[in-house]
């Protein structure tokens, strides 16, 4: 009998906003209302009043890389806080620091147009857990951009989109901004900002040395 190989290894550190084999996203019964849906129980929405899920269980098991927990997603990037160590991420006068996968060039993945805003999902990072995440995460290893980002507006939400009557339409995946009334119909599960005014970095200079300790080491935790 053939023993079984190697787990995976793990990402070092694993990233503070990814969901975990034991846990759930829980979307709780819903109903339509004159100022758009609402959960017959207890609900969770965010400052603009739109409705997110729960997140149930203990972040044990194994980590889902390609999953963020959409609560802690969405405390990452209304807080600037790192989506590796959930503490502040680094920010200078150049902006805050994101690490984006390099885009593959096609339609559905297209070269980024900083004139128009790059819309992203990802939050922002600290410069020592992006070193170590462009180094360890799969994504990243296969090109990555570094940017310190000036503007990094509020900008959309995704998540399930839950379309009114008539009887038979049913919930889709989708994407609206903040402003628009159709957010009201939707649970979301993921914040969008709009990235501009972006200054190219080499993550490795070694004149970037502010903020050399990770986000949630014990000597930052005062700034977080």
């Amino acid at each position: 009998m053939t023993a079984p190989g190697p787990r995976p290894s793990r990402l070092l550190p694993v990233p503070a906003v990814v969901l975990w084999s034991d846990q759930t996203v829980h979307v709780p019964q819903l109903r339509l209302g004159p100022e758009g849906i609402y959960s017959t129980g207890s609900e969770i929405r965010d400052a603009d009043g739109l409705l997110w899920p729960q997140v149930f269980g203990p972040e044990t098991g194994e980590p889902l890389y390609a999953v963020m927990d959409p609560l802690k997603q969405r405390r990452a990037m209304e807080e600037f806080r790192c989506q590796v160590g959930m503490g502040p991420a680094t920010r200078t006068p150049l902006g805050a620091l994101w690490v984006l996968p390099l885009p593959r060039g096609t339609d559905e993945d297209p070269p980024r147009d900083w004139d128009k805003g790059v819309l992203t999902t990802e939050p922002p990072v600290c410069l020592a857990h992006a070193r170590v995440a462009v180094r360890k995460c799969p994504r990243l290893k296969k090109g990555y951009e570094a940017f310190f980002v000036q503007e990094a507006e509020l900008y959309a939400i995704k998540g399930t989109f839950y379309p009114p009557p008539p009887i038979g339409a049913r919930p889709f995946r989708t994407t609206r901004r903040l402003d628009d009334p159709e957010a009201r119909l939707m649970v979301a599960d993921l914040l969008v900002r709009r990235l501009k005014k972006a200054t190219p970095i080499d993550l490795f200079n070694p004149d970037l040395t502010r903020d050399a300790a990770p986000c949630n080491h014990p000597s930052r935790e005062k700034t977080s």
